[in-house]
């Protein structure tokens, strides 16, 4: 991958990303992204020393790949901060859109909800998180599938239960 990896992040769509779950199956070559080849592109790097994620900004998200400090990829995730209700199509910019697309392809999705987040998860273990505004639940982040479905659903059971 190189500088075309901006422009083909770009043209994925945040449905296609929560249904094939990871960027590398979005894109059409489905390569690793290489940690040297794309942090000289990031817009931002950040470093604990034992990850490095690195950042790309688009009009209304941005998105985000971690990597282990060895170059190894881990995973990825996309932060939306505009608000997608007015898209014209329904979209999953609110859960209905995203209940919509799962039962148009025959998807279970479990749903959790918290206090101030609703948290749809799907069978390739990608999660959609909303957050209320103005009584609204908005569509706030995708987090691409990193640990399986049954120990992402666990977690979201236990973080939901705590209360």
């Amino acid at each position: 991958m190189n500088g075309k990896l901006r422009t083909a992040i770009a043209e994925i769509s945040v449905e296609q990303y929560a249904v094939q779950g990871t960027l590398p199956l979005c894109l059409s070559d489905g390569a690793s992204p290489a940690l040297d080849k794309l942090k000289p592109l990031a817009d931002e790097v950040w470093s604990d020393g034992q990850q490095e994620v690195l950042t790309f900004h688009y009009a209304g998200h941005a998105v985000n790949m971690t990597f282990q400090s060895s170059g190894t990829y881990l995973f990825d995730s996309m932060d939306i901060w505009a608000d997608m209700s007015d898209c014209g199509e329904i979209g999953i910019g609110a859960p209905e859109g995203l209940s919509l697309l799962a039962a148009r392809m025959s998807l279970d999705m479990d749903i959790f909800e918290l206090p101030d987040e609703l948290i749809c998860l799907l069978p390739n273990g990608v999660t959609v998180h909303y957050h209320k505004h103005d009584q609204q639940w908005m569509l706030t982040k995708i987090a691409g599938a990193y640990r399986n479905y049954e120990d992402t659903r666990s977690s979201l059971h236990i973080i939901t239960n705590a209360g």
